[in-house]
């Protein structure tokens, strides 16, 4: 009688045991940086939201998982991915051969990077050639400041970086910055939220594309390569870039 309760009760562990693993398989976490709207940001009450954070909901939903976003700091994404902090990346990141080098990446949209100004732009912005002399914000950690501090090399203006990027357009919104370098997506979100303030003043002709990124040999790149290509071939990804005021055609 003993062996056999000690038995129950050792297959009852067992049970429990793949349960639990079942319960964490079935969950995708992905790191992301909520300081960039549309794409992700957080409310006051923490609660996290945007595109991305719908976009990772249906992914995760492919393959029968729940999707759990672990709040990073932006310079923080890849490295947190790598020590397995989170399964995924996901927080509008850019692909590029750098990061390649140091994780799997699936591309899912395409953005311009642009020149956000105060409307009229008082300043006459029309590229990267007539920042002399202004005062450049951008998002701290980005591939877009590498960029303005290679021109600062070429051209003189004042740059000053911000966590994020909402902080960054904040300082054109009230003044204290003459121009912004971010992205389409962002100031679809940005002149929603503050009408006939903020205008393009460039578009760069380039795109960049972003990714979600994974550890290599991973069993999650998988699932992620096929999630994406039906979310977009049954046009989940095309309702949220119109939910969220993006180009449909970037998410093409």
């Amino acid at each position: 009688m003993r062996k056999a309760i000690i038995s129950l009760a050792v297959a009852a562990l067992a049970v429990a045991g793949a349960a639990g693993a079942a319960s964490r398989a079935a969950t995708f976490t992905y790191c992301t940086d909520p300081t960039f709207p549309p794409m992700e940001l957080a409310a006051s009450s923490g609660k996290i939201s945007g595109f991305d954070v719908d976009m990772a909901s249906a992914l995760a939903k492919t393959w029968g998982a729940t999707a759990k976003p672990v709040k990073t700091a932006f310079p923080s994404l890849i490295p947190a991915l790598k020590a397995k902090k989170c399964d995924a990346v996901i927080s509008g990141i850019f692909v590029t051969p750098d990061r390649l080098k140091q994780a799997g990446a699936v591309r899912y949209m395409e953005s311009h990077r642009v020149f956000i100004v105060r409307t009229g732009n008082p300043k006459h912005v029309t590229g990267p050639n007539s920042l002399e002399g202004l005062n450049v914000v951008v998002q701290a950690g980005t591939k877009y400041e590498e960029y303005l501090k290679a021109l600062k090399d070429k051209i003189d203006f004042n740059l000053q970086s911000y966590p994020g990027d909402n902080d960054a357009v904040a300082q054109v919104l009230i003044g204290r910055a003459d121009v912004v370098l971010t992205q389409d997506t962002s100031f679809a979100f940005q002149a929603k939220a503050h009408p006939g303030k903020i205008q393009v003043a460039y578009t760069f002709p380039a795109k960049d594309s972003f990714g979600i990124y994974f550890r290599k040999g991973d069993a999650i790149g998988a699932k992620v390569k096929a999630g994406v290509k039906t979310l977009k071939s049954n046009g989940t990804l095309a309702k949220l870039a119109a939910k969220y005021k993006i180009p449909v055609s970037n998410v093409k």
